[in-house]
């Protein structure tokens, strides 16, 4: 059950009570009344959590659209600058053409060593083109 704040009107004194939401209903509309303890004066409800109102705006004004708009955009505007910072500061490697550690002109010559090893390895010729399959991607785009 809720608490509420009231205030005796005799003698000023304030307690927290315990309403359950039947009861607090018949004391707001004034069905039935609460005493005071000390001076058996009527007791009125100070802090009326029913009156409290809460009121969300949208737009200019502040309210949870706009703000959520603004958030937004400097997000956005964050991330494209984070972008070009770390473009800027990251270092810029390049792949070099190799076979289990051995360097090669080109990847097409890796390719080549990967088949040329498992062959011999493995004496199979699908093992070996599948060493070779792993370099077909950078064979088609770096050459």
């Amino acid at each position: 059950m809720p608490h509420y704040t009231t205030r005796c009107e005799g003698c000023g004194a304030t307690n927290d009570t315990r309403l359950s939401f039947q009861d607090y209903d018949s004391v707001k509309l004034g069905t039935k009344l609460l005493e005071c303890g000390a001076c058996q004066g009527s007791v009125k409800l100070v802090f009326n959590p029913g009156d409290v109102k809460f009121v969300l705006k949208d737009g200019e004004s502040g309210g949870w659209a706009s703000k959520a708009n603004k958030e937004n955009a400097y997000r956005a505007k964050r991330h494209t600058v984070m972008g070009r910072r770390q473009a800027d500061h990251a270092p810029k490697t390049r792949l070099i053409p190799n076979f289990a550690g051995e360097q090669a002109g080109s990847w097409k010559e890796a390719q080549a060593m990967a088949f040329d090893t498992a062959l011999t390895e493995t004496k199979d010729l699908t093992a070996a083109k599948e060493a070779s399959a792993t370099y077909e991607s950078l064979v088609k785009t770096v050459g």
